[in-house]
């Protein structure tokens, strides 16, 4: 019988330790350590590692809560991916994806770390598949229209994420960064200046354009152009 740490009125799960690590990342500037986790959860660290055999595997538990944030507001908007019209189905998930790590984007860094294979990866990763085969896509088609689909929406998610996080290191605000790249660089490239700080300035905006290059993408996957 697992004993229960002094001021404690439970045992330990390694779902508290996750959800614990998560909510450090979204208060915190730093990865939690074992000592900060254990302080907070009453324990000692020997009974973190009891659980998890190192940090590396704390944190990708604690990604994997925020997928399945994911998950559950993607089925919330969309019982039944898989009867869906699958552009929008595709459209959707990316969306959300970027929504939720947006929330939690202290820990959306390590989204570029190689992740462990596990059943809920495997059933998503399932779902994606069988959404790409209902575009009509079928082998080679499918495989590169899923890495430029993953990377064009995990990319824009780690983008946001390790700039908003430099930015918060460095002190700069968006409207400090305009003007430190100074009036020649905004004159030269207008447009793009204001798409990096469409994040911060205007989030509906952001969003919006990037559902509708997403979508441009996933419509070229069926319909490439010439």
């Amino acid at each position: 019988m697992a004993r229960i740490a002094k001021g404690r009125d439970r045992v330990l799960t390694r779902g508290e330790i996750a959800a614990e690590t998560l909510r450090q990342f979204d208060t915190g500037k730093e990865a939690p350590s074992i000592r900060a986790l254990a302080a907070a959860l009453g324990v000692a660290p020997s009974a973190i590692y009891h659980h998890y055999e190192s940090q590396a595997a704390i944190v990708q538990a604690a990604t994997e809560l925020v997928w399945e944030e994911v998950a559950h507001d993607f089925l919330a908007t969309i019982p039944d991916p898989l009867q869906a019209d699958p552009v929008e189905v595709l459209v959707t998930a990316g969306l959300i994806t970027r929504r939720t790590f947006g929330r939690h984007y202290r820990i959306a860094p390590f989204l570029a770390a190689s992740p462990e294979p596990n059943d809920f990866m495997t059933d998503v990763l399932g779902m994606l598949g069988v959404v790409f085969e209902r575009l009509g896509l079928e082998t080679e088609d499918a495989t590169v229209s899923f890495y430029a689909y993953a990377s064009f929406t995990i990319g824009t998610v780690l983008f946001a994420a390790t700039r908003r996080i430099a930015n918060e290191q460095l002190g700069i605000g968006a409207k400090a960064e305009r003007a430190r790249r100074g009036r020649d660089a905004a004159e030269i490239l207008p447009a793009l200046d204001d798409a990096i700080d469409l994040p911060s300035r205007d989030p509906a905006l952001d969003e919006e354009l990037f559902a509708a290059g997403l979508r441009r993408l996933v419509r070229s996957f069926v319909h490439p152009p010439r």
